[in-house]
């Protein structure tokens, strides 16, 4: 199976290209922010499934949150439609979206954008898509004071800094990011995946605590 996986670099996808590649049957086509979106038709063309994991969540200017998530994902989506066409089409998507998508700011409006135009492609071509509205993720290769307060935690507790926490008491729901991989590589693998009442993928095992609990 060839997987044409966006994001391959960052914290998920450095840990989901670890665990696949120690697979005979598996070979990654990654494509980064860095190249050409023209290129994309050719990757595409190339895949049995895509796992999109490419998304801008802490930009310096507000606007780039529309051109790294909902923009990006269109362009993925429009060539995956041509390369249907053509009759070569990857059977499914996999694409890590996040429970901001569910809020009324920036960032969650870019990537229910984006979950909408997965949506449409999955009407029109009858793609598999399976949509994770990603919780709090943590593990390995997470990085400290930018997308996980148990990475920020860990490092100041490391380095003698101090915790800033605002609400003790606030709820925090977090995924460990090796049972976000196997999630990830149950949908790859054709296996039954856990929805949500409103058919949203979900990762089989999630932690209810607080911010005070994991400081």
């Amino acid at each position: 199976m060839k997987i044409l996986m966006t994001g391959s670099s960052g914290f998920i996808g450095r840990n989901l290209v670890q665990h696949l590649s120690e697979r005979s049957d598996i070979e990654i086509i990654p494509f980064s922010h860095n190249q050409d979106l023209t290129e994309l038709s050719r990757s595409v063309a190339d895949a049995d499934a895509i796992v999109h994991l490419a998304g801008v969540n802490r930009p310096t200017d507000p606007s780039a949150f529309d051109e790294g998530n909902a923009t990006y994902t269109a362009a993925l989506c429009s060539a995956i439609n041509e390369s249907a066409k053509s009759g070569k089409a990857p059977t499914e998507i996999i694409y890590a979206s996040s429970i901001q998508a569910a809020l009324d700011n920036g960032y969650g409006r870019s990537k229910r954008n984006a979950e909408d135009a997965l949506k449409a492609l999955q009407a029109q071509t009858g793609i598999v898509v399976h949509i994770f509205r990603l919780v709090n993720v943590f593990g390995k290769w997470c990085r400290p004071n930018y997308n996980s307060a148990v990475a920020t935690f860990c490092h100041n507790l490391h380095h003698g800094l101090p915790l800033q926490i605002n609400d003790a008491n606030a709820a925090l729901s977090l995924v460990y990011i090796d049972d976000v991989v196997a999630s990830f590589i149950d949908a790859l693998d054709g296996k039954p995946i856990k929805k949500d009442v409103n058919s949203y993928s979900q990762i089989e095992r999630e932690y209810k605590t607080t911010v005070g609990e994991v400081a």
